[in-house]
């Protein structure tokens, strides 16, 4: 009985047992190896990604304090300090001509750095702490500043200039600007700087303060959150929320889970509350002594990592059987295939192309025959292809020829027809047969698809004159074409589309006379053409389809020019495959109003 389960004797158990071996153990290590290298790999890329998330958030912000600290430097402008001091002990009229001049400097200042609408209001204090002068009301003119521990603060000259909030109320705030339901639009921020008398460096003129909303801030972390599966806050010195992404409450104290987290090995650390673990990053803005907190869920950060853990399972229980099958079918599973996938090799080498890999198995052999197969089949394909290809081409020199076959016959046909009419005593219609001439030569000919502005501008001379014989009291043309201008190169057959879509979609259904303009302007390096009607106009619902169909990508190559398909669409497309995405049609229209079209392409002259 024992000796049925002995190793001693038996090659094949001895492989088994070799096999068992050689992949359980490797594949188990592989499997914890990986696991644990995944989860830290993932627990360092996130606190990599929220950081880089937080210095974003740092640098914008402290770029936004910086402005508005260069904001308050008006206070140490000569003409601002005079209109301070002046109004100190000037009579009525004096001060309010000095508040307006100082409401002027502001406003410009606020343009300058385009802060209009972000500061709210600016507010003056004297010396001693009460208010001088606001731009709008914001703070309650008798409310003694100096009660503020922060203003004291600013006297002794602890600090030179202080951010104070968030806060949605204070004791300084009319009764009218205390929101009855606060929200996180509400809350405010202040900016105060002691200001020096440039006339007394030793001495205080006063303090200014620029009060904005905490929304401002927000604004430079909407863009950060986005694609974030995390949660963000930021708290300040006193440990009070800024911001919370989660729950939105600002001014409450930073929950436990953040309180707990420190900066840790790589600006991280593993913190858990009720039972669960989070990854918390944190970063602070020494700016203004605030912390920043990113908080991610470390169960769906590794959630990933296992569901790898089990396919890592899942494939090492299939190799160990796998490789008990492969170990008892070793000389006959493996070596038959070989050689019958060798003799399908040797007859294809002799250029058998219908030769195929049969009795495919379904281990790497079968694999390779498939590979075979489909590399054999593939041969035969681009074969085909090729043989497919030279007819394409003969057939092509076949067309090509035809065309310059034919335009050759139209234009002696039109040139007899001209020469008929002179003769009559009929010249209008030589000129429309001069000009239909003139029209299918330069639409046929070969030789580059760049001409120059010139002929492409003759090119629609000629169209408007045959339309002309048809609207002649209905239709007047203008142009407006510098001649510097027309030594510049650009694609043929770009206006006649626009042209002909205003004068049968635009002037055509309009009452009474229409107008054609055709202007073209160089700006910086490019060319740009506007062709106006004051045709019908388009619907906005017409309109918008219009551009939908212009920003659809072109499904084949915007060259094509074969009757039925030259239209706007194909104008723009080919503009675009030529010059680039940043050129094109720009399309404006109202209904009863016409229609402009813009067209926008590189300046060049070769």
């Amino acid at each position: 009985m024992m000796r049925s389960f002995s190793f001693g004797r038996s090659i094949q158990k001895k492989l088994l047992l070799s096999f068992m071996t050689v992949s359980l153990i490797p594949l188990a290590l592989l499997g914890w190896v990986s696991y644990s290298w995944y989860a830290d790999r993932v627990e360092s890329r996130t606190a990599e990604y929220n950081a880089e998330l937080m210095r974003t958030f740092t640098n914008d912000m402290n770029q936004f304090l910086v402005q508005i600290e260069q904001f308050s430097f008006i206070a140490y402008q000569d003409t601002f300090q005079t209109l301070w001091k002046n109004s100190g002990t000037a009579d009525d009229f004096g001060k309010i001509r000095n508040q307006l001049q100082m409401n002027d400097m502001l406003l410009r200042q606020e343009e300058f750095y385009n802060f209009r609408g972000i500061i709210q209001s600016v507010t003056l204090l004297d010396d001693e702490g009460y208010v001088f002068y606001q731009n709008r009301e914001t703070v309650k003119t008798s409310y003694p500043f100096d009660l503020e521990p922060w203003f004291d603060s600013m006297r002794r000259g602890e600090a030179g200039d202080l951010l104070i909030g968030p806060y949605d109320s204070q004791p300084w705030l009319p009764q009218s600007l205390v929101p009855d339901k606060p929200d996180a639009d509400s809350f405010k921020l202040t900016y105060a700087r002691k200001v020096s008398d440039l006339e007394r460096p030793q001495g205080t003129l006063g303090y200014i303060m620029l009060h904005f909303g905490l929304k401002e801030i927000r604004k430079f972390l909407a863009p950060l959150l986005v694609g974030n599966s995390g949660s963000m806050l930021i708290a300040d010195r006193e440990g009070r929320i800024v911001y919370d992404s989660e729950t939105g409450n600002v001014g409450a104290a930073v929950p436990p889970a953040f309180a707990k987290a420190d900066s840790g090995h790589a600006g991280y650390s593993v913190v858990r509350e009720q039972g669960k673990s989070y990854l918390i990053t944190s970063s602070g803005v020494e700016s203004v002594g605030w912390v920043i907190y990113c908080k991610n869920d470390l169960d769906e950060l590794l959630s990933d990592s296992r569901e790898m853990r089990y396919i890592t399972l899942l494939f090492g229980v299939a190799s160990f059987i796998l490789a008990i099958l492969v170990s008892q079918a070793l000389s006959y599973g493996l070596v038959r295939p070989i050689k019958r996938l060798k003799n399908a090799m040797l007859k294809a080498s002799q250029g058998y192309l219908s030769v195929k890999a049969t009795n495919l198995s379904r281990d790497e052999i079968g694999e390779l025959g498939q590979y075979f197969n489909d590399m054999i089949g593939q041969i035969k394909y681009l074969i085909e292809q090729v043989y497919q290809s030279e007819l394409h081409e003969r057939e092509a020199k076949l067309n090509a020829l035809q065309a310059q076959i034919n335009p050759h016959f139209l234009y002696n046909t039109l040139e007899t027809i001209n020469s008929m009419a002179y003769v009559e005593g009929v010249p209008k219609i030589g000129e429309i047969a001069r000009a239909l001439s003139d029209l299918f030569r330069y639409s046929t000919k070969t030789g580059g698809i760049q001409v120059g502005v010139s002929e492409e501008i003759g090119h629609i001379r000629n169209y408007l004159h045959i339309v002309s014989v048809r609207f002649e009291d209905k239709l007047a043309v203008r142009f407006d074409l510098p001649e510097e201008l027309m030594s510049y190169k650009m694609i043929k057959l770009v206006f006649q589309p626009i042209v002909e879509n205003a004068v049968f979609h635009g002037i055509e259904v309009k009452r009474g006379r229409g107008e054609l303009v055709i202007e073209a302007r160089k700006r910086d390096d490019d060319l740009v053409f506007l062709i106006r009607d004051d045709g019908a106009g388009m619907s906005p619902e017409q309109l918008s389809a219009l551009h939908k169909r212009l920003a659809e990508p072109h499904s084949a190559d915007p060259s094509d020019s074969a009757p039925g398909k030259v239209g706007l669409k194909n104008v723009h497309d080919r503009i675009r495959f030529y010059y680039g995405d940043q050129y094109g049609l720009s399309i404006r229209s109202e209904p009863g109003q016409g229609t402009e079209v813009l067209v926008r392409i590189p300046a060049t002259r070769t």
